[in-house]
């Protein structure tokens, strides 16, 4: 079987740890991310992936199904956090030779499509980049887009909760079918908003480099 690739070219092995992500509900909109382990790879190029987490908060817990099958184009392999890896420990791989982090994507400088809202400094955090992909915020950014969000009034509003956490809530007007999605910020601060509207680039600036 050939050697199967995700998308930037990294070799997917058997239990490769491994990020995707994924369309939820009947909006075409929603995306979670999802967390998982690889255990076996199809020569059509797909990897069925077991899963450990998801961005995607559930009012149950866990993560709702427990295994996806993929294309390996669709995957992000990622080092392998301690004590995740599945199966044998015997039967794992030695670790590789340390290597240089990968250098981080840059900063884009962002609008809700159709507005005049921002400009809104994000990282992107998946490729290919799409209107409706996941960008890391600062706080200070996060509540610039909550205030803008507030002025349209279209049935979807946000809240910061105690903890920092930030919750956007819809009704009906705004999908099919009310709902809310909880963003918990990263161990930076961030927060990745993505799903919920169509993103644009902001207008050149004359080469000015976004500030966080």
């Amino acid at each position: 079987m050939a050697l199967l690739l995700d998308w930037r070219g990294t070799p997917i092995t058997h239990h490769a740890h491994v990020l995707f992500p994924r369309k939820w509900g009947r909006s075409a909109h929603s995306t979670e991310m999802v967390e998982g382990v690889v255990q076996s790879l199809s020569p059509t190029g797909r990897i069925t992936v077991d899963v450990l987490r998801t961005s995607r908060p559930r009012a149950t817990g866990g993560t709702g199904r427990t295994r996806y099958a993929v294309p390996a184009h669709s995957v992000t392999v990622v080092p392998d956090p301690a004590g995740l890896r599945a199966g044998d420990p015997a039967d794992a791989a030695p670790p590789p030779a340390p290597q240089a982090p990968a250098p981080a994507a840059p900063l884009e400088l962002l609008t809700v499509d159709g507005t005049q809202y921002g400009p809104y400094p994000g990282q992107p955090t998946t490729a290919p980049r799409s209107p409706y992909g996941t960008y890391l915020f600062t706080g200070e950014t996060a509540q610039r887009i909550v205030e803008d969000l507030h002025q349209d009034k279209r049935g979807l509003t946000a809240a910061f909760e105690y903890d920092g956490t930030l919750t956007f809530t819809w009704d009906a007007t705004y999908r099919d079918e009310p709902g809310a999605e909880r963003i918990t910020p990263d161990a930076q601060g961030r927060y990745a908003i993505g799903g919920l509207w169509p993103w644009d680039n902001w207008p050149e600036t004359g080469g000015a480099t976004p500030q966080p």
